[in-house]
Order: structure tokens, then C-alpha cells, then sequence
């Protein structure tokens, strides 16, 4: 854990005290409505940047010995002044359990390992998903909702800058540069289209052995791999 002066339960309980009713309204800014249970809208809470940007990084300090790569993502990154919901992409650290292949049995993936589950699980209420797939939605105890993405190790760039955003760039610029090149999103990253066939729930590896693509080390290199020039997160839009 980074030596910032915060352990795992200060870490929380800082969290813990970061309520969005204390915030002053939003500035010239119309508010998001949100259906509720009722059918009636209720406004979006929303955060100072730099009140929601403690609280990741305070997340991050809990999480980040438990993986091997953690990033803040989303509005954050692109320092909106108002952030709806803190986005968050990390590979969590996993571990192997006995091989019993080499005695003749199924050989196990590795999974995810149980302290991270443990974290995840303290960190509010969760929404959907659970810590060890690849998405989890969870209601911090601040007000915010956090959106933890967890994706497999070769798809982790790609994902770090499509959860950064903004929609539109990100439908424009990084989903449009793939598809161009002959790619489409799976659930387990990129797949040549020719490889796949569209459902309902989208693209779907039909083709034993499918085509993989780069795993890219870091987001200029998934850029330079689509043929887009990386620019700055806050001039994405």
C-alpha cells in the first residue's frame, strides 16, 4: 500500500465521511434526471471533482496491493468539475490452485485472489456484478456509486480508455478505429469480426482458435494500434 499516511481502515472511514449532500449545487449546470422505482426523476447527486478525486485515490490506497494494475478512469480523469460516479479499471492479482493436471486431473484457471474479494466487499453496497468478474457496481457509503472494472490482463489497455471516456469519443474514435481494422468487443476483448458472429447480446468467438490481438502495455500503444494520435483525457470529447 502507498506510504501516504493511510491505512486500510483510515482509508474507509475517510471514505466513509465524504457525503454528497454536503456539496453546494452544481454551478449553471441543468441536473441529470434519474428514473426512480415510482416512474417519477429524481436528480443525479453529483461531487466536486476534487472531493470525488480524494475518494478514488483513497480507493486505489485500499486496492492497489491487491492487483497488478490500478488506474482511475472516467470523469476523474477527464477533470470535469462535476463527476456522477467514480470509474475505476484494475487487474486484480490471482492465484493458482493446485495443479491436478500433473496427476492426471482438470487443470484449474487461476482465480482471483480472496483478499481483493474480501476489499471489494467492504466497500459498500454492491449494485450488480461481484469481485471476481469483469464489471462491478457498488453504492459507497459517500453517496457515489463506484464502477470497477476488472478486465482480463491483455485487454486492460483497451479498457482503461474506453471507460475513460467520453461516450462519444470513445464510440467515435476507439470503437470506430477498430471495427475499421476488422475487430469487434467481446466479452474477453477484441476478435477479428471474421472470427465472430453478432447476437442479441453482441459479438460472440465462433471460430476455433480465434485471431488475438496486441497485448498492449500501455494506452499509447493500443492508440498507436488503432491509428489514433493519444491525446490528453480532458480533450476528449
Amino acid at each position: 500500500m502507498r506510504s501516504n499516511g493511510l491505512s486500510a481502515s483510515n482509508a474507509i472511514k475517510t471514505i466513509l465521511s465524504r457525503k454528497v449532500v454536503d456539496e453546494p449545487a452544481p454551478e449553471k449546470t441543468k441536473p441529470e434526471p434519474v428514473a426512480t422505482a415510482a416512474g417519477a426523476t429524481a436528480e443525479a447527486p453529483k461531487m466536486d471533482l476534487s472531493k470525488a478525486q480524494r475518494i478514488a485515490e483513497d480507493l486505489v490506497v485500499l486496492l492497489e496491493d491487491l492487483c497488478d494494475k490500478i488506474h482511475i478512469a472516467g470523469s476523474i480523469r477527464r477533470l470535469k468539475p462535476q463527476v456522477k460516479d467514480i470509474e475505476i479499471v484494475c487487474q486484480p492479482k490471482l492465484f493458482q490452485e493446485t495443479d491436478f493436471s500433473l496427476f492426471g486431473g482438470k487443470s484449474q484457471p487461476a482465480q482471483i485472489i480472496p483478499a481483493f474479494r474480501r476489499m471489494v466487499g467492504m466497500l459498500g453496497t454492491p449494485i450488480k456484478g461481484k469481485p471476481d468478474g469483469r464489471h462491478m457496481q457498488i453504492d459507497l457509503p459517500s453517496g457515489i456509486k463506484l464502477d470497477l472494472f476488472m478486465p482480463v490482463g491483455t485487454d486492460y489497455y483497451r479498457q482503461f480508455a474506453i471507460r475513460t471516456g467520453s461516450a462519444e469519443y470513445s464510440a467515435k474514435h476507439i470503437a470506430g478505429s477498430w471495427k475499421k481494422k476488422g475487430w469487434c468487443g467481446t466479452h474477453d476483448g477484441l476478435r477479428l469480426i471474421n472470427d465472430c458472429e453478432e447476437t442479441k447480446s453482441g459479438w460472440k468467438v465462433v471460430r476455433p482458435n480465434p485471431t488475438l490481438p496486441p497485448a498492449w502495455q500501455s494506452e499509447k500503444e493500443f492508440f498507436d494500434w488503432l491509428g489514433e494520435k493519444w491525446i490528453a483525457p480532458k480533450n476528449r470529447i
